[in-house]
Parts: structure tokens; sequence; C-alpha cells
């Protein structure tokens, strides 16, 4: 029996392998451990109260962590984890607990995974690679532990190695989904920042160099994060500047030591020709970068801009100048006005005239006989003695310029009746096109206008006011443009579409009824609208429309059903106003 205990216990010795790593996580509603060991393992569990403890011994292992305590735990339950070879063949993993926790253990892959109840809810994973707790000196081993970074960092297996992007990082606003660099998990507790120091540049494998200035302990706790940015981030949050040189070497100082090295570094004229926005524009983006000291000059016929400054502003000048002064597209606008002006006028009317050729007779229609005499158009026959009758009806409503006039008349005796039927049916109809067409740069305003100018005279009575003698009112002319108005803003994306920013105005002046001037009537609209290159986009709606009807006739009788048209003068006429404004756009490409 003895001998076969012994034989198994050689075997597991065999097949142990170092203890690497002590992770925990979240998971579900559980405290996760994974105890990582390189190869196969046996295990033994117990519990110990006083405080409550979780002891996993790990027989045919070797202790390759790098501490023999961890004080920084303190998640999922779990307030600290000790280790130790406690013999040439066991290793033992202590687990000090808040309070006794259910757990189950089992075989990984890996090593030996513990799953213990979570009173605490969901929180951030620890491990002992990142761990920067010491509590102890460190664990023996035999053999260098394997690592996974540098020193005592963590690397996310998923992140791409370091490439040339990442140089001069540290003075670049990249973000997280910008920088390539490799990932870090870290924790500090009240550590000195030249050791935080050391460990991103084991990490990284650049070289730090800190100032006299930088001082201070840092706590902090960095996940899954790009270590430049992580870098970036905490040497901001203690009030630090990280400066990297053409060398790849990291400087770090102090913000107010910094400032004062630049209140006394030389200062550096450089001039910058600008060829594709202009010099004006161009100073206005660069003041904001300037130091105190620093200056920048216009040259407008040479179209440059001369800056000085320290050698870091001119750095800053001259990429900011990269991104700015490159080629603006240019689009080529087509436009298509119409404009449509229709006129309906509809007219119908009869006149009556009835004479007396004894007696009273108007003469309004036509001209007259009375006693054998002729009497002219317009001249009225009165009778002041005997009887006799006249009358007229719609004479004064007659249509002018009739394209149908039909003339009847009925003699009665002495009595005569006229009456005149005139009709009229005209259509006015007027098509204005115009096709105007310009280029303008991108994000560039462009403007066009058919129409007038109008001069608008205005009066200023209040000169004359106050009992001022010698004082006369003054008059002022300005001007008011009328017509088809178009404002048109291009801006080119970079899939090839082009957002429009439409405005388009249609406007007339009539004279109002005091002496203030003009009155503008105005149509507008306005839109942004994303259309392909060469898409077509359609103004319309803007249409008026006016109908006016009038009707005049013999009272009584104009308003008899049937015959009462034959008693009346009808007039009736519609005005249409039609603007379609259709706009192209097209992208001028390089070539």
């Amino acid at each position: 029996m003895t001998s076969m205990f012994a034989l198994l216990t050689s075997a597991l010795v065999a097949l142990g392998g170092p203890v690497t790593e002590v992770a925990v996580t979240s998971v579900a509603n559980q405290t996760s451990v994974l105890i990582s060991v390189d190869g196969a393992v046996h295990y033994r569990d117990f519990t110990m109260e006083g405080p409550n403890r979780l002891v996993v011994d790990l027989m045919g292992a070797r202790n390759a962590l790098p501490r023999q305590e961890f004080t920084d735990v303190n998640r999922g339950g779990i307030v600290s984890i000790r280790t130790s070879q406690y013999s040439a063949n066991m290793v033992r993993v202590v687990f000090v607990l808040k309070q006794k926790l259910g757990y189950t253990i089992a075989t990984d892959p890996k090593g030996v995974r513990v799953d213990l109840d979570n009173p605490e809810g969901s929180f951030a994973p620890w491990s002992s690679a990142v761990s920067s707790s010491v509590a102890g000196p460190p664990a023996p081993t035999t053999q260098p532990r394997p690592a996974a970074g540098a020193g005592d960092l963590r690397i996310a297996s998923r992140a791409p190695a370091q490439s040339q992007r990442t140089k001069n990082a540290l003075l670049t606003s990249d973000s997280y989904q910008q920088s390539t660099a490799r990932h870090i998990s870290i924790s500090f507790e009240a550590s000195p920042i030249q050791n935080v120091l050391m460990q991103f540049a084991k990490f990284s494998g650049k070289t730090i160099i800190s100032g006299s200035g930088v001082t201070g302990l840092v706590t902090a706790s960095i996940h899954d994060q790009p270590w430049d940015v992580a870098l970036k981030s905490l040497l901001n949050t203690y009030g630090l500047v990280g400066q990297e040189d053409e060398n790849g070497i990291i400087r770090v100082v102090n913000v107010k030591a910094l400032n004062d090295r630049e209140a006394i570094e030389p200062i550096v004229t450089t001039a910058y020709r600008i060829n594709y926005a202009t010099a004006q524009e161009v100073s206005q983006a660069i003041t904001p970068l300037l130091t105190q000291r620093g200056k920048v000059t216009v040259g407008q016929g040479t179209n440059m801009v001369v800056v000085n400054d320290i050698q870091r502003v001119q750095n800053a000048v001259a990429k900011l100048l990269r991104e700015m002064d490159v080629r603006t597209p240019e689009v080529s606008i087509e436009t298509k006005i119409i404009y449509v002006d229709r006129t309906d006028m509809d007219q119908l009317g009869v006149s009556y005239e009835l004479k007396d050729s004894r007696g009273n007779q108007f003469n309004t229609l036509s001209s007259g006989y009375a006693n054998g005499e002729p009497i002219p158009q317009n001249q009225t026959v009165v009778l002041l003695g005997g009887n006799s009758v006249a009358a007229l009806g719609n004479a004064k409503d007659r249509l002018a310029s009739p394209s149908l006039s039909l003339l009847t008349s009925l003699v009665v005796g002495r009595h005569q009746l006229i009456s005149f039927l005139d009709a009229l049916k005209s259509v006015n109809l007027s098509d204005v096109q115009a096709r105007p067409q310009l280029t303008v740069l991108d994000n560039q305003p462009a403007n066009i206008m058919v129409g007038a100018e109008i001069p608008v005279r205005t009066i200023d009575a209040g000169t004359a006011g106050g009992g001022t003698t010698g004082v006369f009112p003054r008059a002022q002319v300005t001007t008011m443009n009328t017509g088809i108005i178009l404002h048109v803003t291009p801006h080119v994306a970079a899939n090839g579409t082009i957002l429009l920013e439409l405005q388009a105005e249609r406007s007339s002046a009539e004279l109002a009824s005091t002496d203030v001037g003009f009155i503008k009537n105005t149509q507008q609209a306005s839109t942004r609208v994303l259309v392909n290159d060469g898409e077509t986009v359609m103004f319309a709606g803007l249409t008026q429309s006016q109908k006016t009807q009038t009707a005049s006739g013999i009272p009584l009788l104009m308003d008899l059903p049937l015959i009462g048209r034959f008693f009346q003068v009808k007039q009736s006429q519609t005005e249409q106003q039609d603007l379609i404004i259709l706009v192209t756009p097209h992208v001028l490409r390089n070539d």
C-alpha cells in the first residue's frame, strides 16, 4: 500500500508544473477563481475559521507567482490571497474571505478553478500578474516564471503589436479606438510615480525619463486599455506631461516645469506657404496654438503665414496645416428656373335699350330717330308732354373688346327694343425659363438671382419736428432685390454624396398706399437634402392662384332661374402663377 502511494506521489510530481497566475473574475452570480498551472496537478481543499479562509493545496506544483501575499483583491467576497511553497512538491493557496461562502472546485485545462458564492455583485477582474501590492518577499522559484508580457503587466492577447503610428502618441488626441498600441491591465496603490513609469517602460519597451519635479504617489486601476492612452490619462490626472522625441524617448515633466522651460526656450521663425486656403483663414486657426510670446503674421500678397514661436508650437502648426491646407472639392451647380403665368378670363353679358320714336330716348347703346329727325348716340331725348316709355338695361356694363357681339332689334308700333349680346373667352399664358450655372467650392455659399433691384425711397420726417426751423425732411434711397433668388451651399461627403442647403425665394414689389415706399410680397422655401452626384432636386409648390368673379344686371330679373342670365353681365377671371426650380449638383474631379 505504501509503495503504491509513493508511486502515485512521484507520478504527480513528475506531471506537475509551476503555478503562474491567480485570476479572479465575476461570472453570473459567482466569483470565479482560476489558479493557472502549467501541467497536470492534483489538489485538495478545506476551510478554516477565525478568519474565514479557503485553503487549496496543489500537489506536484511549484510556486512561480511574483510574491507570497496579495492584499489588493477586495472583490467578490475575497479580501486577500496568500501563497507559499508549503513543501518541496506542494503549493498552498489561501483565500481570506469576508464571510463563510459556499464553493465548488474542479480541475480546468489551465489548472484548477474555484467557484464561490458572490455576495457583492459584479466587479472588475483581478489578476496576480498585474497586482502592484507588495506584502512580502518574492516567492522562491527554481525556474524563471513564463512572462505574459513585461514585468508585472498583463497583455491583452487581442491587441495588435505596437506600430509606427504610436510614435508621438502621448502628445496627440488619439482615442482608444484610434490607438494601435498593446493593451495593458495593471493596478497601483500608493505607488511612487517613478515605479509606475518603470512599469510602463518595461511593458512598452520605450525609454521613459522623469524630470526633477515628477513626484508623488499613484493609485489607479487600468483594465484592458492601450498603454499609450492609459499613460497619457494617468499623467494628465496627476498634472504631468509626456513628450516623445524623434528617437522614441519619452520625457515626463511637471506642467509647471514645462511652462517654465518654454518661457525661456528660444523663438523659432518659420514661413508657411498656403496653397488652397487663404492666409487670413489659416491665421485664425493658428492663433489658439500660440504661446504668450508667439505671433503670427499674414502675407496677403504671397498668401503666406509667418509664425514666431517655440519649436513645440511650430510642430503643432505644421501638423495643423497638413490637415487644413488641402484641395477643396468644387461643385458645379446647374439650375433650371421655370416660371409660368396663366390667366383665364370668361365674360358674358346682355344689354337692352327701349326707345320711343315719338318720345323719350336714351340713345346710349345706339343712335335714335324721333319725330322724323335723327338723334346721335349718347344724346338723350325727353318728352315733357304726352305718354312715352324708354328703358336701359346693363348699358354701362358692356364688355370691352368682346370676341362675339350679337345685335337684335324688335319694333312694336312706335317702340323699338334693341339688345346686344357680348361674349369673351381669353387665355393668357407666359412661360419664362432661365438656366443659370455656376461652380462653387465645397462648403461655400452660392447665390443666384433672376429679377430686379428696385430703389426704395424713405423719408425721415422726424428731423422737421420739435419746432426746429430751417430743418427739412431727409430722403434716403435703398435698394430691394426682387424676383427669383436661390441660395445654395454644398457639402461633399466622404462617400461622394452631396448635402445641399437650399433656400428659394420668389418676391415682387408693389407701391404702398402711403409714402412709406414699397410692399414686398415674398414666397420662400428652404430645405437640407442629401443627393447623389448628378441627382436633381426639385423645388415645387411655390404656386399662387387668384380667382375673381363679378356679376351685374337688372334687379330681380337677374336672379330668375334659367332666364336670369339674359338680364346680367358676368365676368370670371382666374390667375395662376407657378414656379419650379430644378437644382443638379456635380462634383468636379481632379481630372
